[in-house]
């Protein structure tokens, strides 16, 4: 497989969008990079984790979107996401680690207009811990690899640049007008680790957590709730309405989600009330 040098990736660029205002509650925007995502080798974990955690802390996902390990096609997703008036933040995951065909910090580089730069203290703190792996016997020698040092090359101007106190390749915040794009570690025990321990608290401790409500039929028909909520979708259209059938448990969940609670409390007690017309009773949850 040919593999563009960083030269090649730089190449790519693309002009600066322009600074938006965000009238209305922001989403968030994953993009899961990595040809063994998209080729079905590896079950993509992390997006899922990722999007729950946004959800409950009041950013949810737009959408998710797993991409090759291409550079011209991480940079064309990543515009995309940054052209979208909608998205606030973009979560990138994976392809930061020592090998060749981990592209994403030349790609974001091009995506972004910036030159790629060895960050010092990532590399400081590479070189210390390759140190101690050699000293515990894990590597044959204490000096510091090429393939360490991609991992320390990264876009220039981050606005942040996270420590991962669990592997060597850093997790970074880019701005770019009002929007944040969040690159992170593909490895999920370091992508979670810095998610919860340094992101969370300082960049996502603001946000309001979408109201959760749910109903569970047992043997209901999923199609008997067509109506009522193709009547929902235009009675209350800031709630959203789904229905999700378990085939092996028997269940049908009708879930409402929404940021006013008020407005999804009265939905649900709608759901309720129309189902029970139809001699179906659901269960809260």
């Amino acid at each position: 497989m040919h593999i563009p040098s960083d030269d090649q990736v730089q190449a790519l660029h693309v002009p600066e969008p322009t600074a938006v205002s965000f009238p209305f509650v922001p989403a968030s925007s994953i993009v899961a990079i990595g040809d063994e995502l998209v080729g079905g080798f590896t079950l993509d974990s992390n997006s899922h984790w990722l999007a729950e955690r946004l959800r409950l802390l009041g950013f949810a996902a737009k959408r998710v979107t797993q991409i090759r390990d291409r550079p011209e096609e991480i940079v064309e997703q990543i515009r995309r996401e940054l052209d979208d008036p909608e998205i606030a933040n973009v979560f990138c995951s994976g392809g930061l680690g020592p090998t060749p065909d981990d592209r994403t910090f030349a790609a974001l580089a091009s995506a972004l207009g910036r030159e790629l730069v060895i960050w010092e203290e990532t590399r400081a703190r590479i070189e210390r811990r390759v140190r101690r792996l050699h000293e515990a016997g894990l590597l044959d020698s204490p000096e510091v690899t090429e393939g360490n040092l991609r991992m320390a090359r990264i876009p220039a101007d981050p606005s942040h640049v996270f420590k991962n106190r669990r592997g060597m390749a850093p997790g970074v915040l880019y701005e770019v007008g009002l929007k944040r794009v969040f690159v992170l570690p593909g490895v999920p025990l370091e992508m979670k680790a810095i998610f919860t321990e340094e992101i969370e608290p300082e960049f996502l401790s603001e946000g309001a957590a979408a109201t959760v409500r749910e109903l569970r039929f047992t043997f209901a028909v999923e199609a008997k709730f067509y109506p009522l909520m193709r009547e929902l979708e235009e009675t209350h259209p800031d709630v959203s309405v789904g229905s999700y059938p378990n085939f092996e448990t028997k269940e049908l969940v009708i879930r409402c989600l929404g940021a006013d609670p008020k407005r999804v409390d009265a939905v649900i007690e709608i759901v309720r009330a129309r189902s029970a017309q139809l001699g179906m009773t659901g269960e809260s949850r």
